[in-house]
């Protein structure tokens, strides 16, 4: 899936959510408790939608990263607020794939299969 990752219009159910904060860009993550959940995340070329409780659209720049295991681009939310959006496999996670949008003092971090 890394490897047409946001090509092709797919959509991934995320089974776990985790918000993580932090004081700013760089400083250490204080990650909160995982929550079971249920949320589609459809993924286009040019933008992901995360169907939470608050639907979140993210709108893709350029991809400023891409490996085997890890992408991640640079996005715009629907205030017009820089973020990172990144799909990564981990060997925490097997048979799943990661989904973590960054902003400089929180991230969402989401544990999806595929749809």
């Amino acid at each position: 899936m890394l490897a047409s990752s946001l090509s092709a219009q797919s959509y991934l159910r995320a089974e776990t959510f985790t918000l993580g904060t932090r004081q700013s860009e760089y400083a250490p993550i204080q990650w909160g408790e995982s929550s079971d959940c249920s949320i589609l995340v459809e993924l286009y070329a040019a933008k992901v939608i995360i169907h939470s409780k608050v639907t979140q659209t993210y709108h893709i720049i350029n991809q400023t990263f891409s490996s085997d295991d890890m992408n991640t681009w640079l996005c715009k939310d629907a205030n017009g607020i820089t973020c990172k959006f990144t799909m990564m496999r981990m060997y925490k996670y097997p048979g799943f794939m990661v989904c973590q949008v960054e902003y400089n003092d929180a991230i969402w971090f989401y544990v999806c299969q595929q749809n």
